[in-house]
């Protein structure tokens, strides 16, 4: 079993990684094709999630018919040729069309990486591994992040380098992962009848939560280099290192996220978004590296309890045969919200005139905190987990 979880977490090793090993050079593509579009430019991150939309939902179509080991491997392999050909492209728009397919191939992987995880692991084990692969997601962004800055240091095209890791995970998923998962069919039954509801209600309530979250949240990825750049705080490697030190938080939190829910209970989402208030206000008013590296600490700290916390939710919630489809209309809201996210601000910014470098920090805080008060005063919306299997001595 121990290569099995190996396959799987080596695939949600490179989920976050495929958006965040590009951020930290965001600035320096944009000085290197100075006639594009600065919107061109910010699309080498953005595009990719709106590519995981579609692919998410034929994920979830063709798991029902097809092997989803072979579904992996061919999700991996457009994964490792859309990754390592951006910093072979010519042009703004050949590497735009290599993102799009690292987009249209982390769509494939995205469901299959926790569903897998669905079909495998049962109770608390599988609230468990839903943290280790939330750990896994944020531990390959900060490898990322962190080798990407310092490889940009001699050249931008040399960050995306990182992508031939992918590589690692064809072989293990190859040889390790098996065709089914093993689990015999009355076994499953049993379990859903026990610990799943008998409708999808609370499916639309957690992709509507993921897609608040994660605009909140991607202010960070898609305009912390400019911040940076802007005020004079440091280089590439600088943002490199902050986006690391955020990855890192969030993959030490989603190692104990079990532990962290048990404590928490129905104030998990609450401490969570208190946490983002937190750091969206630092970042939006201090010029101190340390305390924007403690507000990158905060961010960290929530986004490693809300993944986890969504994943696992959504598994628990809707019927087992559902899962993967469940899975990809998370993923619909999740990669969305990345899309939408550096628009919100943007038009905003061109409706009134504003230019503030800040600008996406103060909206990411305004809407958290909005977040914070509904989460107070709404009794009809609970977004604890989804039930009590955490067991605190394990």
């Amino acid at each position: 079993m121990i290569k099995v979880k190996a396959s799987i977490l080596s695939i949600a090793l490179l989920i976050i990684m495929a958006g965040a090993a590009a951020s930290p050079v965001l600035a320096d593509i944009d000085m290197h094709f100075a006639e594009a579009n600065p919107q061109l430019v910010r699309m080498v991150i953005t595009l990719p999630a709106l590519m995981i939309v579609p692919f998410s939902f034929l994920t979830g179509i063709l798991a029902k018919k097809y092997s989803k080991k072979y579904l992996a491997l061919m999700g991996l392999t457009g994964y490792l040729i859309g990754g390592l050909g951006g910093g072979l492209a010519g042009s703004i728009i050949i590497i735009l069309l290599f993102r799009a397919l690292l987009g249209a191939s982390v769509g494939v992987l995205s469901p299959l990486a926790n569903g897998l995880i669905a079909d495998y692991f049962f109770d608390a084990e599988r609230t468990k591994m839903m943290g280790y692969s939330a750990a896994a997601n944020n531990l390959g962004g900060g490898l990322a992040t962190i080798t990407a800055g310092l490889l940009a240091t001699y050249h931008w095209r040399y960050a995306f380098s990182i992508y031939g890791i992918a590589f690692i995970s064809i072989l293990l998923v190859l040889f390790f992962l098996p065709k089914e998962s093993g689990r015999e069919e009355s076994i499953q039954v049993d379990y859903e009848k026990a610990f799943t509801s008998k409708s999808n209600r609370g499916l639309l309530k957690w992709a509507l939560f993921t897609f608040l979250m994660i605009i909140i949240f991607f202010s960070i990825p898609t305009h912390l280099d400019f911040f940076i750049f802007a005020k004079e705080l440091g280089t590439s490697a600088t943002t490199g290192w902050l986006m690391g030190l955020l990855t890192a938080t969030s993959f030490a939190t989603g190692i104990v996220f079990q532990r962290v829910a048990a404590i928490l209970r129905d104030k998990t989402a609450l401490a969570a978004f208190l946490l983002f208030l937190m750091g969206f206000a630092i970042l939006s008013f201090s010029l101190n590296l340390v305390f924007i590296g403690a507000a990158i600490f905060f961010t960290g700290l929530s986004m490693g309890i809300l993944i986890p916390l969504i994943m696992d939710s959504v598994t628990k919630e809707v019927r087992a045969n559902d899962t993967i489809f469940a899975l990809a209309v998370i993923n619909l809201f999740l990669y969305l919200g990345q899309f939408i996210s550096p628009l919100i601000p943007g038009a905003i910014e061109t409706l009134l005139g504003i230019t503030l470098i800040r600008f996406p920090f103060y909206v990411s805080a305004l809407i958290t905190l909005f977040s914070i008060i509904a989460m107070l005063f709404s009794k009809r919306m609970n977004f604890a987990p989804s039930s009590y299997l955490y067991e605190k001595d394990q």
